[in-house]
């Protein structure tokens, strides 16, 4: 007995002295893995800023030699890769940098001729939006159809389907199987988690009346996205109609996803006046396609003062809106009458930043890599109320070249990012980092009805979180999703979009039959990206955290696209023997740019080598969290993850990142940027986003 209470300490200072060594390994070695993974990213940052560098100066030296060419996309085929619906087209037969205030303190009244209160005098000078548009009704759980349809009650059809308005048919999907594979590819049962249930308490808008539903389609989480049936929509062509003969019963069969916009109407007016101080009414002038200037009827109409955010900030003003100096040339309006038949505006958009007319020219990869990087977002606060319109031409023309790039029918890709709000009423900025938001776009160059002018149709692919405001993830028109007095941006923000032109991503490849189309796979990975985000996967919820965000998804919709077409291509014996035979002909050489192009956008999209494993199986989204417990071994997890594509983590980085590749890949760019464009609100100012 005493010889083990002799020993039984020992054994117990034994076994402690061999915890503690079990410790210090056990520390040491997750600081020597730490270590290790620090330097490699350190090093992979480092050897990445040296290939950027060197390959600026390759790619300096050849368009140095190369021979000028016109880039032009107007051989797009026709069919199957216009996908993007143009607006107004019917196929069937400088401010003060503080203040506006005017130089005297009394106005000269406007006075026009003549001031028509007769609405149908001046019904002819308003279109309507679309030729499909209308608005989605949720049906009960009771209701509910096979493949997710939803109601459509019927704004305007075509004239042959002029006996579809006012009435309420069934929106249904296609039974054509690619359009079933996307159907079934996003519907989800949906059911809250605590992460939703937190999320609503804190004011986001969820989808509250999809919550238990089971196997809910993207129509679905469309129509039932805001607590009430809200969001209007212009659907694609093709559209079925059908009347059942038997029956008062309607239904609409289409093939892709609808597109959302706001108002019934749009007319092409200048502002005048007010007829009273301080009223929402204004007397503004209609544009003459005869005259090509604003010397149609008068009339007046209502600008409504939208009513400000929980923050305490309106989306847009009506104040001095009529002094904006893009009130000359002009702005779209769109709306619809009300009960006493005046048109009560919903949305606007400025004539002048969606024509072909550069304010700026800049030629030469390094002039226009130059303004990229360091003009782009110069001075912001004081432009505010501003906009601009900048060409950049990646070779090095000279102003007698200087003939726009774009011609009606082109294609481009529209890559977005907005900045802050700063001034008195300016949100909070976290560790001074503006994140702003990131998107992606088509715009397609149209013919204006109004004015018959060559003008950029813009339509964005939101993959936007659930938020307070009730912006729906989904494809969004410029004047819905920007020109929206109650939810746009145009008004409170500055926004950058860049337009890329870029034949070998625009047109579509035809290997004797086989045909592959970049921008349709493009515009169709998006579609699936945003239906996820309209139902959270399932849980009600898409979030954005420091470390995931949506940039990373839509950048994630990038790679999946690059990878899809490069194994089609790969894999098809009759694709390399067209290549390997037509060596010299202008698609392989644009096939081999294309190329050339996911080579260096994977290098972007996963900078440290090593692709993010969400990525790889698809089975994840960054702004999607499931129900899993929070550990800190999950936040490691997760901001590895993340560091896996850090160049995708800031809005502003990516956009000048992937901007700055298509430039060298020869992309002409159009950048449109716009600060706080309206109404004049003094109480806030525009801030640019944190590019690291």
């Amino acid at each position: 007995m005493a010889a083990y209470s002799l020993i039984w300490p020992k054994i117990i200072l034994l076994s402690g002295q061999s915890l503690e060594q079990f410790l210090l390994t056990l520390g040491l070695t997750a600081l020597a893995v730490i270590f290790g993974l620090t330097a490699f990213i350190f090093v992979r940052v480092l050897v990445n800023w040296l290939q950027d560098k060197l390959e600026e100066n390759r790619h300096f030296l050849s368009f140095k030699l190369r021979p000028k060419t016109r880039h032009s996309t107007a051989n797009i085929a026709a069919g199957k890769n216009v996908f993007l619906e143009p607006q107004f087209v019917e196929n069937d037969p400088n401010y003060p940098a503080v203040s506006w205030e005017p130089e005297s303190d009394t106005l000269e009244a406007i006075e026009p001729e003549i001031v028509c209160e007769d609405s149908a005098a001046v019904a002819h000078l308003y279109n309507p939006i679309a030729l499909w548009h209308g608005r989605l009704i949720l049906p009960s759980n009771e209701q509910r159809q096979i493949y997710g349809s939803v109601f459509f009650e019927v704004i305007n059809a075509p004239k042959k389907h002029q006996n579809f308005i006012g009435k309420i048919a069934f929106l249904k999907w296609s039974t054509d199987r690619q359009v079933q594979f996307f159907v079934h590819a996003v519907s989800q049962d949906i059911s809250f988690t605590k992460q939703t249930q937190k999320s609503q308490k804190s004011g986001n808008i969820h989808p509250d009346r999809l919550n238990g539903w089971r196997n809910v389609g993207p129509l679905e989480t469309l129509a039932g996205s805001r607590r009430e049936d809200s969001v209007t929509v212009m659907l694609r062509r093709p559209v079925i109609a059908i009347n059942h003969s038997n029956s008062d019963q309607q239904e609409l069969i289409i093939d892709r996803e609808p597109v959302q916009i706001i108002g019934r109407f749009c007319a092409l007016v200048s502002i005048l006046q007010r007829p009273e101080p301080d009223s929402d009414k204004f007397i503004v002038r209609h544009f003459s396609k005869t005259s090509q200037q604003f010397d149609g009827a008068a009339e007046i109409i209502r600008i409504p003062q939208v009513q400000p955010d929980k923050n305490g900030i309106a989306r847009s003003t009506n104040h001095q809106i009529e002094q904006s100096p893009f009130n000359p040339d002009g702005w779209y309006i769109y709306g619809a009458r009300d009960e006493d038949n005046i048109f009560v505006v919903q949305g606007i958009e400025p004539r002048k930043i969606a024509q072909l007319i550069p304010d700026e020219t800049h030629f030469g990869l390094q002039k226009s890599l130059a303004y990229l990087k360091d003009q782009n977002w110069l001075n912001t606060r004081a432009q505010k109320g501003q906009a601009k319109r900048v060409l950049l031409v990646p070779n090095d023309a000279t102003e007698n070249d200087s003939i726009s790039p774009w011609e009606e029918g082109d294609i481009g890709i529209v890559i977005h990012c907005f900045g802050g709000i700063g001034g008195k009423k300016g949100e909070p900025v976290p560790l001074r980092i503006v994140t702003g938001h990131f998107a992606f776009g088509v715009a397609k160059v149209v013919r204006d009805r109004f004015t018959g002018e060559l003008r950029f149709d813009i339509e964005y692919k939101q993959v936007y979180a659930h938020n307070p405001d009730g912006i729906v993830a989904g494809s969004s028109k410029w004047q819905s999703y920007m020109g929206d007095l109650q939810r746009g941006w145009l008004g409170d923000r500055p926004v950058c979009d860049i337009i890329c032109k870029l034949d070998c991503v625009c047109c579509d490849y035809d290997f004797d039959g086989i045909t592959l189309s970049p921008l349709t796979e493009f515009n169709q990975q998006l579609d699936i990206m945003m239906a996820r985000y309209r139902s959270g996967d399932g849980t009600g919820a898409s979030l954005v955290t420091p470390a995931t965000s949506c940039v990373q998804d839509s950048s994630q919709a990038i790679y999946a696209t690059i990878k899809k077409i490069t194994a089609e291509i790969e894999s098809n014996p009759q694709i390399q023997d067209w290549l390997k035979t037509h060596p010299t002909a202008a698609q392989t050489e644009r096939f081999n740019q294309l190329v050339a192009l996911g080579e260096s956008l994977e290098k972007v999209l996963i900078p440290l080598g090593v692709v993010r494993p969400d990525w790889r199986k698809n089975a994840r989204l960054a702004g999607i969290d499931s129900e899993l417990k929070k550990s800190f071994v999950a936040g490691i997890v997760n901001s590895f993850k993340a560091a896996m594509s850090y160049r995708t983590m800031l809005p502003r980085r990516t956009q000048d990142a992937i901007a700055k590749i298509l430039l060298k890949q020869g992309a002409f760019l159009w950048i449109i940027r716009t600060n706080q464009v309206g109404g004049f609100d003094p109480d806030i100012e525009p801030i640019a986003p944190t590019g690291l």
